[in-house]
């Protein structure tokens, strides 16, 4: 008779670990590491919970409930991270794609199928995973799309998710810094830029501020840096009318607002997330552009 551990007795022992560690999600987490690491379904362990563990398996799941209990993301354990109901690899070189992020999705489809924009140059500034732009070549079929990042392992693994959902032939991929490197005007522009304040850094979440990319969290200022750059940059590398949509920080609207030049951008608008906050910037290029000027706070 087998003296190892169940299916059950397994969970239960890495739950309590976790836990004891402060994570969150503690059953969750472990029942997803679990699943990874045989290779199943949850509803697979819960059929089989009495099933033995080999010991193999159960030596490398406790290194992986060990690296969550020490603050590592569960998506860089796995790899894996959802976005748009589309699988993306994920690693320590990319931010961890965010629900919130889709709001920028959605927002660029109801443009293209409302304004019937033809065949969109959309472009994705500090694309990471790659996620926003797969996804918009996979909802918006007519697009072509130009991914940029200034990290060069961060664009190969966006590559690799493009590869994997069969868009790579109508996405390009640019290393470089923001808009330095697009020599085309672009229909719409989408960003996530690094947001969070430098002196906002310390109280983020161990997971987020001890694991994610810092080049990606913050401008190592007051969190508006690339948005100052955007506004200003932008208007030369848009046709006329264009757009520009950007995440933001829960608490920047107000902040942004002040920084939008009615001369040369219209008035944003802002899409709020499940919880009501605002979330998306959305500001369209005024029709006849001329120097830019961005204000001040």
């Amino acid at each position: 008779m087998s003296n190892a551990a169940t299916i059950a007795e397994t969970l239960q022992d890495a739950t309590r670990r976790l836990r004891v560690a402060g994570v969150a999600n503690d059953l969750l987490d472990a029942q997803t590491l679990l699943c990874f690491t045989l290779g199943r379904d949850r509803t697979w362990l819960i059929i089989n919970y009495r099933e033995p563990i080999p010991e193999g398996v159960a030596s490398r799941y406790a290194e992986l409930v060990e690296r969550r209990a020490k603050g590592e993301p569960l998506q860089y354990i796995t790899g894996r991270q959802e976005f748009f109901g589309l699988d993306f690899e994920v690693a320590p070189d990319v931010l961890i794609p965010r629900p919130e992020s889709e709001l920028m999705v959605e927002e660029v489809v109801r443009l293209v199928t409302t304004e019937v924009l033809g065949k969109p140059l959309i472009v994705d500034v500090g694309t990471g995973s790659g996620c926003l732009a797969v996804a918009i070549a996979r909802e918006v079929p007519e697009a072509q799309l130009i991914a940029i990042d200034i990290s060069a392992a961060a664009l190969c693994i966006a590559q690799r998710n493009a590869v994997r959902h069969g868009v790579e032939t109508r996405i390009e991929f640019l290393t470089g810094d923001l808009l330095t490197r697009l020599r085309d005007k672009a229909t719409i522009i989408v960003s996530n830029p690094p947001y969070i304040a430098a002196e906002e850094m310390a109280g983020l979440q161990r997971e987020v501020r001890d694991w994610e990319p810092r080049i990606a969290l913050t401008d190592e200022g007051d969190g508006l840096g690339f948005y100052r750059r955007l506004l200003s940059e932008a208007p030369g590398h848009l046709q006329p009318g264009g757009i520009l949509i950007c995440e933001v920080g829960y608490q920047q609207a107000d902040r942004l607002r002040a920084l939008v030049s009615s001369t040369h951008w219209q008035m944003p608008r802002f899409l709020t997330d499940l919880q009501g906050y605002e979330r998306t910037m959305v500001v369209r290029l005024q029709t006849d552009p001329s120097a830019i000027t961005v204000t001040s706070e």
